[in-house]
């Protein structure tokens, strides 16, 4: 019996009334509906503290809790896909947090970039620096995401998409090519 995939989402903001998280939730619930297994990595829920040492520098037995559930998550996810806002044409601070903390759990697993604004550029401008961080950590990201100018105009707080056609046609895009390159990586970390 095949395996399911397995996708970390890991969402960068820790804003009050942030938005994002629709996004995170769609992706999730489409991940489900297409019969792989998605896991949340939100820098609310685990509150990382900010980074001192990577994950190997601790000693084992003085892992923070929230460092080492992540990094739990991460060994187990055969691909990732990062959400990331804008801050001042750079990705989130929590983001870059949470990414450095890591490094060989994304090893030989491709990547996404799939970022959002409340306006019309739908944060595109984090785009190279989250393309260039996940080569650099040996995620290399495919060339399509998912991206979402007017967030709070195209999804509700529940993740549920106003336009749902339109949402689930570019999910369809940047998904079939990351499922494509995680089921190949994913044999060829075996070998």
């Amino acid at each position: 019996m095949k395996k399911k995939l397995k996708f970390a989402i890991l969402y960068g903001s820790t804003r009050k009334k942030r938005l994002g998280i629709r996004l995170v939730k769609y992706l999730h619930d489409q991940i489900s509906k297409n019969k792989y297994m998605p896991y949340i990595v939100d820098p609310l829920q685990y509150k990382l503290p900010l980074l001192d040492k990577r994950f190997d520098d601790f000693d084992k037995r003085k892992v923070p809790v929230s460092v080492k559930n992540i990094q739990k998550i991460l060994n187990k996810a055969d691909a990732f896909i990062l959400v990331s806002a804008e801050y001042n044409h750079m990705p989130p601070p929590a983001l870059i947090n949470l990414l450095n903390y890591y490094y060989k759990e994304f090893d030989k697993k491709p990547s996404c970039v799939c970022t959002y604004s409340v306006g019309d550029f739908a944060g595109i401008r984090v785009q190279s620096p989250l393309r260039s961080l996940m080569s650099q950590l040996g995620s290399p990201p495919i060339k399509y995401g998912m991206y979402q100018p007017k967030l709070s105009k195209s999804f509700d707080e529940k993740g549920i998409p106003y336009n749902s056609k339109d949402a689930e046609e570019r999910f369809n895009i940047f998904f079939k090519e990351l499922t494509w390159y995680a089921s190949l990586f994913k044999g060829k970390r075996k070998n």
